[in-house]
């Protein structure tokens, strides 16, 4: 992350995935990957002075409850 919270260009990436076809995986991280960088036009509102704290995240992303009933 930037300094302002805004994810620095081209660090956004999958890791890894469990269960289910890479092609599914794949179009789950897409999914994320736009909103997160929708979100962030004007930088999340992050603690400046915790920068250290939050420069890196990873966040695990688990759609399991976002399947249609």
């Amino acid at each position: 992350m930037t300094q302002d919270g805004k994810p620095v260009q081209g660090s956004l990436r999958m890791i890894s995935y469990e269960g289910g076809p890479e092609s599914a995986a794949q179009q789950a991280y897409e999914t994320a990957r736009r909103a997160i960088l929708r979100c962030s036009g004007n930088g999340y509102p992050l603690p400046a002075d915790k920068y250290e704290q939050w420069r890196e995240i990873e966040m695990t992303f688990n759609p399991e409850r976002m399947r249609s009933r």
